[in-house]
């Protein structure tokens, strides 16, 4: 599911992105039980061009959603993808 999903921002949007080495693997939130994986930007999430480009993606085609998770670490919610 990680890869089907990388794979697919960076067909759509351009953007090839890191893996986090410190937080692994699809994860699920506490609560919901939403599954997640996270991934690290180069710069600081607030100040990310990339960042822009994943949030207006998602709004825009639902495939995934995204939330900072960390101060260059954001987390990406796969909606069936």
């Amino acid at each position: 599911m990680i890869k089907k999903t990388l794979r697919l921002i960076e067909e759509q949007i351009g953007i090839q992105l890191k893996l986090c080495d410190y937080f692994t693997g699809l994860r699920e939130t506490r609560g919901t039980g939403e599954r997640y994986f996270n991934v690290v930007l180069d710069v600081r999430t607030s100040e990310s061009r990339e960042y822009t480009n994943l949030e207006q993606y998602s709004k825009k085609y639902g495939s995934i959603r995204v939330e900072p998770n960390g101060f260059k670490r954001v987390a990406i919610f796969p909606n069936g993808a």
